[in-house]
């Protein structure tokens, strides 16, 4: 459904597709950006406070001002509002922002349709006792709440994407109540899941106000109903993400109308047997609900009617089940069912304070129903109120007579809480109980989704308690359950830290293998934030397997998409591992123009990263002096210094007294809690000792970090530690022992610049001219722009 576009100077925004359009040019803009703009004009009569703004835009409390403010700055900037100028969003001080520029609404037209009677429901019995939830939330990756269940799914990623929407609207002509059309060539050649469906949100006729709830609590509802007819329905977050890249300008009427071959597209690319593309009219007191259920072979049309938009959703869905040989399973909506949808709705939409007015309006009778007490929870969970959460997710579980799926949703909103509040090993008692609820009704539980979630919840709550065996364990039955009920992003999020937790224990070519995975589908779905992160770590991942031209091309498609990622830190992790890659492959140039880049964004260097690459910077071209000056400038850092600032701050010391001081970081034990880094420490010493300090000292903690590098680093741990002990022991007089230090390291002679240019070091000074020509030539060519006169970082 699409209400209202706004227009101001040369811009429009269309809050429904979350766009932004200059003329015929869509501007690209975060979708956080995107909706601190939709808010504030549709606010515009009034200054929206920094507070309220969050709570509508993120959802939560624990926004820090750096985020908002780059969020703004974003916005701004597409505009052409940036820095004094304000002439669209001004700053109030102390307070928020307000729209100042004039805006011209633009209302959606009614599609003039004709819709026949076909399906009529009887209107509701207010004496029937409400049905029960017929299928709550798909996973999420977050150890928020499960979501909410009402009689239909809420999306996946409802705490991490509230507010995304798509509209589709299908121009179709007055038909009976089944209309087919053979369309043989619309069969696609790539692999498709026999029982899943897509569902789209649903376009919504008159455009007031008052229905804006129906848009996505109508899709959820229908989505519902069709899991309980046995059928595998896509998560509607994926949809929205998939559909997304594929939608075309909307037209005069702001209405999307995609073609044969946009439908054809989304369901080769879903790998969904059906898609449902569903319109809501309401005319006189009375909905009408049409469905197009486009297949692979061919289309289906099919209408109905009901006093309720759920109601006739109700008989639409059930008669397109019917249709294609499915039972309907599920009762007629209730009173508490339409209330819950409502409520889901606007969480959806990310407004707190209007699902707050639906509780406060329900009855008390619907007030004190266990699946009412657990929406509250997560609301007031998702609020940062974290006691009033507990205490209605345990009230939800003191009622008597609520369902598997209810009971577990409650212990999950619970085992949240505990997570929140550091309490691990009662979080997994809580995820554990709701596991065994949910297995105590085997295939009866009409959710099976909720069982991914579970997994999930608690393997978190293993991480944190460093249980990673375990941990992986639930994390892979998380990702299977997730797979299993079409939800392809969560359980990719769900691979992306299984891949992290490989990382973590060393495991790096299962890592690399998990993130391949998951990337894959984070490109098909459009989630760039999730495809940045995993890039990121990939790039972490290859640069500690000597793998530097792979990490350059996985990182520089992280950084193509930064412009549209909003987590700053992110970006700056992004941006940090660009330039480590780009200095690995001797790209000095274009790694200090990252680096001027950050520090222009006020980046702050509280862990000392941003001091350690210009350190590298100046070391990598031979500029001593520089690097000894930014070594001293940044000696007083404090314990949050990283590991990699004191390796490099050590190679680029000037003074005994800087060398001191670093050593002293260093002899302060902060950095053996980090795992697998055991092995830096003494690194760090044996370079300090070699450039001030004594040959033997140096030589004996080269050695002891080379030992602890060969028994749980990385390739680029073993490398680092191998190349100083081999330069220690050439420059006592031990060239044969350097050699063999030199062999050990032979696998890397080819793709690594250290490697290559110590076997030129080590031969040059031997009697064999034609090996030491040969490995010149191989230093050369890994050089990039390093000279070979001057030794390279470890």
């Amino acid at each position: 459904m699409r209400l209202t576009r706004y227009r101001f100077g040369e811009f429009e925004l269309d809050p429904g597709s979350r766009e932004l359009w200059r003329g015929d040019e869509r501007i690209p803009l975060p979708l956080k950006s995107l909706e601190c703009l939709a808010y504030l004009v549709a606010n515009r009569e009034r200054a929206v406070g920094r507070d309220e703004l969050i709570s509508a835009v993120w959802g939560r409390t624990e926004v820090s001002d750096t985020v908002i403010a780059q969020t703004m700055r974003r916005a701004r900037k597409a505009l052409d509002d940036a820095g004094d100028r304000q002439a669209m969003v001004r700053t109030v001080s102390g307070f928020g922002y307000r729209w100042v520029a004039p805006v011209e609404v633009v209302e959606a037209l009614p599609a003039d349709v004709v819709i026949p009677e076909t399906f009529v429901l009887p209107a509701q019995d207010p004496l029937q006792p409400p049905a029960p939830p017929a299928t709550p939330t798909p996973p999420q990756l977050s150890t928020a709440p499960a979501a909410p269940a009402s009689g239909s799914a809420v999306p996946a990623h409802k705490w991490k994407w509230a507010g995304v929407a798509l509209v589709v609207v299908v121009a179709l002509a007055a038909a009976a109540w089944w209309t087919l059309h053979d369309r043989t060539d619309v069969a696609t050649k790539g692999k498709f899941d026999n029982d899943l469906v897509i569902v789209l949100p649903v376009t919504v006729e008159p455009a007031d106000p008052e229905f804006t709830w129906v848009r996505l609590g109508a899709m959820e509802y229908a989505a519902g109903r069709l899991r309980a007819g046995a059928l595998k329905v896509a998560p509607s977050e994926q949809t929205l993400h998939l559909s997304s890249s594929l939608m075309a300008r909307p037209d005069q009427t702001g209405q999307r109308e995609p073609d044969e071959a946009t439908m054809k597209r989304l369901l080769e690319q879903s790998g969904a047997r059906w898609m449902l593309v569903p319109q809501a009219l309401q005319e006189r007191g009375r909905w009408r609900v049409r469905l197009l259920a486009v297949s692979r072979q061919s289309d289906v049309q099919v209408e109905a009617q009901g006093d309720t938009p759920l109601r006739a959703m109700a008989v639409a869905t059930d008669a397109w089940l019917r249709r294609i040989g499915r039972s309907p399973s599920l009762a007629a909506p209730s009173a508490i069912t339409e209330r819950l949808q409502r409520i889901d709705a606007e969480l959806d939409a990310g407004q707190l304070q209007a699902a707050r007015e639906q509780i406060a309006k329900a009855p008390a009778m619907q007030r004190s129903d266990a699946r009412m007490q657990v929406r509250e929870g997560q609301l007031e969970y998702r609020a940062g109120n974290i006691e009033r959460a507990q205490r209605l997710f345990e009230g939800a579980l003191a009622v008597a007579g609520q369902s598997a799926a209810t009971r577990a949703k409650g212990l999950m909103g619970l085992g949240a809480v505990d997570l929140r509040q550091n309490r691990f090993a009662d979080a997994q008692r809580r995820y554990t109980d709701a596991l065994a609820a949910l297995q105590a009704v085997g295939n009866d539980i009409d959710d099976p989704t909720l069982v991914g979630n579970a997994y999930n919840g608690r393997g978190v709550a293993r991480i944190q308690a460093n249980d990673v065996d375990g941990a992986i364990a639930d994390l892979g039955m998380a990702r299977i359950a997730m797979q299993q009920n079409g939800d392809l992003v969560s359980a990719a999020m769900v691979g992306s830290n299984i891949g992290q937790i490989e990382s973590i224990r060393g495991h790096l070519p299962q890592a690399v293998q998990e993130f391949d995975r998951s990337d894959e589908v984070f490109r098909r779905f459009q989630v760039h934030d999730y495809l940045g992160a995993t890039l990121a770590a990939k790039t972490g991942a290859q640069l500690r397997m000597v793998q530097s031209a792979q990490a350059l091309q996985t990182i520089e498609e992280a950084a193509a998409l930064a412009k549209t990622i909003e987590d700053p830190n992110l970006v700056r992790r992004i941006d940090t591992l660009h330039a480590s890659a780009l200095l690995s492959n001797g790209k000095i140039d274009a790694a200090e123009a990252v680096l001027r880049t950050m520090l222009a964004a006020n980046a702050e260097d509280t862990d000392g990263v941003l001091a350690g690459l210009a350190m590298e910077i100046a070391l990598s071209r031979g500029d001593r002096g520089e690097a000894a000056r930014i070594a001293s400038r940044a000696r007083s850092s404090s314990s949050e210094t990283d590991l990699e600032t004191v390796l490099v701050a050590a190679q680029a010391a000037g003074s005994t007294a800087d060398a001191e001081a670093w050593s002293s970081l260093i002899d302060s034990g902060i950095f053996e809690t980090q795992r697998n880094q055991t092995w830096g420490a003494p690194l760090a010493k044996g370079i300090i000792e070699r450039r001030f300090g004594s040959p033997v000292s140096a030589l004996a903690a080269a050695a002891r970090a080379t030992e602890l590098a060969n028994r749980e680093g990385s390739p680029n741990d073993r490398v680092r530690a191998g190349v100083l002990r081999g330069l220690l022991l050439l420059e006592n007089g031990k060239p044969q022992a350097a050699s063999a230090v030199l062999g050990e390291l032979d696998a890397y002679v080819s793709v690594d610049y250290r490697v290559a240019w110590f076997a030129w070091h080590l031969y040059r000074h031997g009697n064999n001219t034609a090996v030491a020509e040969r490995a010149r030539l191989q230093a050369e060519a890994l050089s990039g722009q390093r000279s070979l006169d001057t030794e390279p970082l470890l």
